[in-house]
């Protein structure tokens, strides 16, 4: 092999593991999405069983309330959701890789403002079309670059 060989050979090199380490370094995707690993459900059938408990919530203007969780179950066509106070219940559907649930019903349980906030929070969530991934046992929600709801299915 000639000098000029090992030098583009070299130079092919670095430029790959310079490549590798800024794509390492990006924080951006907090998910395994950009590997092609996740993917999207094809319909809310997939995701029964077991309820969805979120361990993560990445928000800039929510933090959970103390003591309170996040859950949400799937069935064919509908899902219910409960942040700590009321259960909010409805049609739901998959659409390309976004979650479908525009109008959830809810009860109507009083509860401490936190925990009523939380409620209006997750309803909004839910009803703004968050896009899904989902790898091995971990569902992920997100809503634009700031919101992300990790759960995991319990069994």
């Amino acid at each position: 092999m000639g000098t000029s060989t090992a030098r583009v050979l070299a130079g092919a090199v670095v430029c790959a593991v310079v490549a590798v380490t800024l794509t390492a370094c990006d924080d951006s995707e907090p998910r395994l999405d950009s590997l092609g690993l996740s993917q999207t459900p094809a319909d809310l059938a997939q995701l029964e069983g077991g309820p969805w408990v979120a361990d993560d919530i990445s928000d800039p203007d929510v933090s959970l309330v103390p003591g309170s969780s996040v859950e949400l179950r799937f069935e064919a066509d509908s899902l219910s959701a409960n942040a700590g106070c009321n259960t909010l219940f409805g049609r739901a559907s998959i659409d390309g890789d976004e979650l479908v649930a525009p109008t959830l019903a809810s009860t109507r349980k009083a509860c401490d403002d936190d925990l009523m906030q939380q409620d209006a929070w997750l309803s909004s969530f839910l009803g703004s079309r968050p896009t899904m991934e989902v790898l091995d046992q971990d569902l992920w929600l997100s809503q634009g670059d700031d919101t992300v709801v990790h759960l995991v299915q319990q069994q």
